[in-house]
């Protein structure tokens, strides 16, 4: 079977988004296509009250794609018939996507227009969890200036905080700890990271999480501690950095 390429479209330097601090003021090519979609015949035979329902659902991806484009001005216009703090199906709304893509003039844009740092994803996802995820220092700082804080459930954090510690990813467990996590936060063993640091005999990791605010005396549900860890194995720097007898 032969199929035809698509012809490509003519050039219309119009269609060009003019771009200041890295956000894009025009998108005429995707206002089009959301006319479009927006008008599909398929809406032709349903209720007003119905077509408005549908806008209204697709809203939020729409939105989630302008931040993604920093098409600023195409957003303003989707924001005109939605709330900011609207959600796609998975409950994600334009903050979830600027905080995901580290997308800091957006975001700022978002706060300005009222939107919250707060909201949940049906994953259980807050933006400040999205940019602590994709390591985005300068927005976890302006999303703690704004008021966000950790919200997950301890032993997910806990969890989260001993694979980022496996991995060696030093960026991410700062990433935690710029955004004011609890580094003692516990899995659902009672392990926490310096359990985990300690276990891999990573004596940089252990330093770190030192640094951080954890402590080698936490125990886990079988009553060891991290500095017991050391203890067993007889590892005498991390116990020199315990501050404990070798």
């Amino acid at each position: 079977m032969y199929f035809e390429e698509p012809e490509a479209e003519p050039y219309d330097p119009l269609f060009l988004p003019l771009s200041i601090s890295k956000i894009k003021l025009r998108n005429r090519q995707f206002l089009r296509t959301l006319g479009l979609v927006l008008k599909l015949p398929w809406l032709k035979n349903k209720t007003p009250e119905d077509v408005e329902s549908i806008h209204q659902m697709l809203m939020p991806s729409f939105a989630g794609r302008c931040v993604e484009n920093d098409d600023f001005v195409s957003l303003q216009e989707i924001l005109k018939r939605m709330d900011v703090d609207a959600g796609n199906y998975d409950g994600y709304t334009a903050m979830h996507t600027a905080c995901e893509t580290g997308n800091i003039d957006m975001a700022i844009q978002l706060l300005t227009l009222g939107g919250t740092c707060q909201l949940e994803t049906r994953f259980g996802y807050t933006p400040l969890h999205l940019a602590i995820k994709k390591k985005h220092f300068d927005l976890i700082k302006i999303l703690i200036q704004h008021g966000a804080t950790v919200t997950q459930n301890p032993v997910r954090i806990g969890m989260d905080l001993i694979k980022a510690v496996l991995a060696k990813d030093y960026r991410l467990v700062h990433a935690w700890f710029s955004a004011g996590t609890n580094m003692n936060q516990r899995d659902y063993n009672g392990r926490t990271a310096l359990h985990a640091a300690v276990e891999k005999r990573n004596e940089l990791m252990v330093s770190k999480l030192l640094q951080y605010g954890a402590s080698p005396e936490i125990t886990d549900i079988w009553g060891r501690t991290a500095a017991d860890e050391a203890r067993k194995n007889n590892l005498h720097d991390i116990l020199v950095l315990f501050n404990l007898p070798i």
